[in-house]
């Protein structure tokens, strides 16, 4: 029998949603006669209190009121806080999602976002309580305590610390939890060659000669990107600045306005691209902040990476893992930022080092071990 797998996922950040697709193309990929794929936005329709205050709130706070977000992050693990949480949106979600699972005839459920399992959960048991629930959590190194509210469930994580998390401290059945390596874009599967280098920079005019310093993080740019900008222009170091904002239009505004008035030319501004493998390849640094999916892409295909900032508490784990494996730095001040990059391009023997070191840790893409777990469990 054809497999119907659900992909459930909300908006808040690229990871859900990005994660969702690569494992539904994976799965299509590997088993084309046997399974149907099928993603929901948990939000999509009929609940746009919810979707304006989690998706526009999660960007808005992290990118502008980080100690906002904090604070709610911190608020929200408390057991009684969940608990009149799913009162409130229950009643919104879990019929809607119980007509997604019937309507597209759902045999096993993938979710994606820790706000949604005890939802999912509800929603399987109103249909066939019999349908696998499979909760990925995108978090790999400190998670929030909702992943692991809901107990019936198969939980992936990423680490060794969110294993014993998961089974000591809040009393999952370790035997439904499984442990893989983080699920990345095949496209960051091997570094691109000389050759294709060179063709990447001169389909996008990037000079050859030069080193190449990309800046970027994530769908809304990297928040402290204009600063940084600003004291690259005031020192004189022989680097080519690459500029990602995203769909955060006054930082491009910001930038352009920068240069134009500026002598410092060594400088490309893009907006939203869907090509950021070639990007992220003909760097030789990555300055970005501390989310999982962009620096474990930066360390897989061998590129040293700053984090300026990070999100505390729940990225916090991901700047660890970075700076305590000697894989990159943490470096919240712009012009030590600066200061960072003009050590490591002083001598190639440095970026050497760093490529080395970065080949020892053998990072690898749980993409597809993930996508046979998914199908092959009943």
């Amino acid at each position: 029998m054809k497999q119907r797998i659900g992909f459930i996922y909300l908006k808040t950040g690229a990871g859900h949603l990005s994660g969702a697709k690569a494992l539904s193309s994976k799965l299509l990929d590997l088993y084309p006669d046997n399974v149907e794929c099928s993603l929901k936005d948990a939000f999509d329709k009929g609940v746009p209190f919810f979707k304006l205050f989690f998706e526009k709130g999660y960007l808005g706070t992290t990118n502008y009121f980080e100690p906002g977000y904090v604070a709610f992050y911190q608020f929200t693990g408390l057991e009684s806080v969940i608990r009149c949480s799913k009162k409130i949106v229950a009643p919104y979600t879990v019929g809607k999602l119980a007509e997604f699972l019937k309507a597209n005839r759902i045999t096993k459920v993938v979710c994606l976002h820790q706000i949604l399992i005890t939802l999912c959960r509800d929603a399987i048991n109103r249909i066939n309580k019999d349908i696998p629930l499979i909760s990925i959590v995108m978090d790999p190194f400190t998670a929030h305590p909702l992943w692991f509210f809901e107990k019936n469930t198969e939980l992936v994580v990423f680490s060794q610390k969110i294993r014993k998390e998961a089974a000591e401290k809040y009393g999952l059945d370790p035997k439904r939890i499984h442990q893989f390596p983080l699920m990345l874009s095949e496209q960051f599967d091997q570094p691109y060659s000389k050759e294709q280098i060179i063709a990447v920079k001169e389909r996008l005019g990037i000079p050859k000669n030069k080193k190449i310093v990309l800046i970027a993080g994530g769908g809304e740019g990297l928040k402290q990107a204009a600063p940084i900008v600003l004291s690259f222009m005031k020192k004189s170091i022989d680097a080519f600045l690459i500029v990602v904002c995203g769909k955060n239009r006054p930082l491009r505004h910001s930038l352009e306005y920068l240069t134009q008035f500026s002598f410092f030319k060594n400088i490309k501004i893009f907006g939203f691209v869907s090509f950021m493998p070639d990007l992220m390849n003909i760097a030789d640094c990555l300055i970005t902040k501390g989310g999982p999916a962009t620096l474990m892409e930066a360390i897989s295909i061998g590129k040293p990476v700053i984090i300026s900032t990070y999100i505390r508490g729940q990225e916090l784990g991901n700047m660890l893992y970075i700076t305590q494996n000697k894989l990159g730095w943490y470096i919240p001040k712009p012009d030590d930022v600066v200061q960072k990059v003009s050590e490591i391009f002083s001598d190639d023997k440095n970026l050497e080092d760093i490529h080395k070191h970065i080949k020892q840790m053998n990072i690898k893409n749980g993409l597809q071990e993930i996508a046979n777990f998914i199908y092959n469990f009943k």
